[in-house]
């Protein structure tokens, strides 16, 4: 029987492809006996890197593991937190906590996250139990992800266990290496499904690996139930490879019933109404707010898997074959189907079913992936047997082909190897520099707008967040939970509009919201909010607020600026020079003697106990004319400038000195925020005058440092806003990438 045609086995029974014969007539072939008379024979030795005896199957196998095993831990050190992992991460710290207390009760009723299976949460809490008590949230993340790219890398080894091309394939699946390196549900499913259907195909007959294949279907299921639509590709093996043992599929699917039940401690009460609830969760959520908002196409999972989509440049530093492998997939399904029928079969359930699914998250569609793999790797071959059978074409290769010594090899390899390795050690650099930063954005956290105006830190911890669609209030992780965040909008709070431009805390905790229509303030669970005419001012537009440590309110709008005492507005005097000014900026001196305003084209110091204006103008400093941004009071006192076009000024009661291009490493002129940390040092977030984005740089009071766009892990987006939380760390909010976050 031709191979081809195996019932069972097809064309990928593991053998390797026919050896290539040069055909020639058979009077021109000299017998064995023939050959040895006229001349002894020779054999050309293969030099190392095509040599056959070098690369088995197995090395194979090894190294296409070996690189699984070093992307995934590599993405689960880099990528930054996604939409889910806080809810996965908190249920495993909540199942830790139960099955260190022994209580099975709070393991079964467990509410949180219902519309999936607790197998992959249950996991991911025993990883965290077995490191201990007081387990911190990021740690718990951390061994979350690592135990995700575990089932990662061993669903890359059974398939490269079938087929070496195709796990070479998965392993390099940058959605695939995304999802199984990410405190998901995905990687163990996809481990399993893959064991279903690989054992069935070798099962003979109701042996071990009938019995195995059942077994992981079960655990798919357990895992998530997006997973099911591989039963279809198994019905076919079941029902078409193994005709004559179809009487199997009853103990096949009872053990596989009964694995998934074991395994889902949810329904071990009231089964029927729990997993009821569970199947009619995504066609409830896929008409939710947020689904309808998002708006995929119907169509939306084959974008997913036919394009190379650049998941996370900084972390992914290859271009990604995930086109490549759809198209060859794709290209090939006519050969695939005499060749690998299961194969397609796998593909095409399961595209069917995502395309009918009613959410259309890109994380489902990793269960067409290694089908897609598998018809990829057929078509390569498919198309490296056709170009070996060309004969002049090989022919004119071996004559054209120089073939250099071993030594010529080992010294290339040589060569390689040090660009290699200055690739990875420039790699390892950049990887320990990004390690430091975070990114947040309005696809990856609740932040309902990528454009943040301004941050301020409360006595309590929290920060208050000004973004272009509304507040946020954060509250740091503890030990017992992950970061919250509660947004306010204009529909839900009395945010007098979705447009926040300011943002301050006072010393009584209360939470002060510059607005395009009007002042908020937010205390106790309350708001107050104050517009123009209360303020007695022309424009309700805020851009500036500061909060003074004797209690009392300064507010900067489009027309002047206002002090507010708690109970009377008081607009400051025509004298000021700020009457109808637009005021940008205000910084209060921490003794409350003195504040600044910054306008448009002045800077103003108020006396306050003597009631006298100081006006700092492009004619008597040396400040430039193109107005102030930010101002900020140090912790020596001095007052810092940041000037939109004539760099950063810095006043030491006596006289201005400004940093600029031209005498200081600064990369900007034109300066958008300045902020000092608890240790003393100065961020200061620039803008580029004459195009898109910005820069980030801090000063310890020697040295300036730059953080450049992208590799040092700074976004390389118009820093508009900077401040410190609890944490230690900085926040940088900017005008189109969200918040970089960088721990020191």
């Amino acid at each position: 029987m031709h191979r081809a045609e195996h019932p069972r086995l097809g064309t990928d029974a593991g053998l390797p492809p026919a050896p290539y014969r040069r055909l020639t007539p058979r009077a021109a072939t000299p017998t064995m006996s023939t050959q040895a008379r006229s001349e002894p024979m020779t054999q050309t030795p293969r030099t190392f890197p095509f040599s056959r005896r070098w690369w088995t199957r197995g090395r194979i196998v090894a190294a296409v593991v070996i690189v699984a095993a070093l992307l995934r831990p590599w993405a689960a050190w880099q990528l930054p937190v996604d939409y889910d992992e806080p809810v996965y991460v908190k249920a495993a710290l909540d199942y830790a906590d139960a099955l260190r207390a022994g209580d099975w009760n709070a393991v079964i009723d467990y509410a949180g996250n219902r519309e999936h299976p607790p197998l992959v949460k249950l996991v991911y809490g025993a990883g965290v139990l077995a490191l201990g008590d007081g387990v911190s949230w990021d740690t718990a993340l951390l061994t979350s992800r690592l135990i995700s790219a575990l089932f990662g890398t061993l669903a890359v080894l059974l398939l490269a266990l079938a087929d070496p091309l195709a796990g070479a394939m998965l392993a390099l699946h940058t959605l695939t290496v995304k999802y199984t390196s990410q405190a998901y549900l995905e990687a163990l499913p996809l481990f399993a499904c893959i064991a279903a259907v690989l054992a069935l195909r070798r099962s003979a007959g109701r042996d071990r690996w009938l019995y195995l294949s059942a077994a992981a279907l079960g655990i798919t299921a357990a895992g998530k139930l997006s997973y099911l639509p591989i039963v279809f590709v198994i019905g076919y093996i079941a029902l078409w490879e193994r005709p004559g043992r179809r009487g199997d599929l009853v103990p096949y699917l009872a053990l596989a019933a009964a694995t998934f039940l074991l395994l889902n401690p949810t329904l071990w009460r009231d089964p029927l109404p729990r997993l009821a609830q569970t199947l009619t969760f995504h066609s409830q959520y896929s008409r939710s707010a947020h689904v309808q908002q998002i708006g995929y196409p119907w169509f939306q999972p084959i974008l997913w898997v036919a394009f190379s989509v650049p998941w996370h440049p900084e972390v992914f530093f290859y271009g990604g074959f995930d086109g490549l492998i759809f198209l060859l997939a794709l290209g090939g399904a006519w050969w695939q189907w005499r060749e690998r029928r299961w194969a397609v079969v796998w593909a095409g359930t399961s595209m069917l079913a995502l395309l009918a699914w009613p959410t259309k998250w890109p994380q489902y569609a990793l269960i067409v992936v290694p089908a897609l793999c598998l018809m990829a790797a057929g078509t390569a071959r498919r198309a490296y047997r056709w170009l070996s059978e060309q004969e002049t074409y090989w022919e004119w290769l071996r004559e054209m082909v120089p073939k250099p010594p071993r030594a010529f090899w080992f010294a290339l390899g040589l060569v390689a190897l040090a660009f290699v390795g200055l690739y990875v050690a420039s790699g390892v650099i950049v990887a320990l520099e990004q390690r430091h930063w975070t990114h947040i954005t309005a696809a990856t956290t609740p932040l309902p707008a990528n454009s943040v105006r301004d941050i301020a830190a409360a006595p309590d911890g929290r920060l208050a967040l000004a973004t272009s669609a509304g507040a946020v209030l954060w509250s740091p992780p503890t030990a017992s939970g992950p970061e919250s965040w509660r947004i306010f909008t204009h529909a839900n709070s009395g945010l007098p509009a979705n447009d926040v431009l300011a943002v301050a805390a006072d010393s009584t905790g209360a939470i002060w919201f510059g607005t395009g229509a009007g002042l908020a303030r937010y205390r106790g669970g309350s708001w107050q909010t104050f517009r123009a005419g209360d303020m007695h001012l022309a424009s309700d537009r805020v851009y500036a607020i500061a909060a003074g440590a004797d209690g009392r309110l300064w507010v900067g709008t489009g027309a002047g600026a206002a002090a507010y005492d708690g109970a009377t507005w008081m607009p400051l005097p025509p004298e000021s020079g700020l009457g109808g000014a637009l005021v940008l900026a205000i910084a209060v001196e921490p003794d409350g003697r003195a504040v600044w305003f910054g306008t448009e084209s002045v800077v103003v110091r108020l006396d306050v106990a003597a009631r006298t204006w100081t006006r700092f103008t492009p004619d008597n400093s040396p400040l430039g004319p193109g107005g102030v941004a930010d101002l900020m009071v140090d912790s020596d006192g001095r007052v810092w400038a940041a000037t939109l076009g004539g760099g950063l000024g810095v006043w030491d009661g006596t006289a201005w000195r400004v940093f600029n291009v031209a005498n200081s490493r600064i990369p900007s002129n034109t300066v958008q925020r300045v902020f000092q940390d608890a240790k003393g040092t100065l961020w200061v977030g620039f803008s580029w005058p004459t195009q898109f984005g910005g820069a980030l740089a801090s000063f310890d009071g020697h040295t300036w440092r730059q953080y450049a766009a992208g590799r040092a892990g700074f976004s390389g987006a118009e820093a508009l806003a900077i401040a410190q939380d609890a944490l230690g760390r900085i926040w940088v909010g900017t005008q189109s990438a969200g918040v970089d976050v960088y721990s020191p």
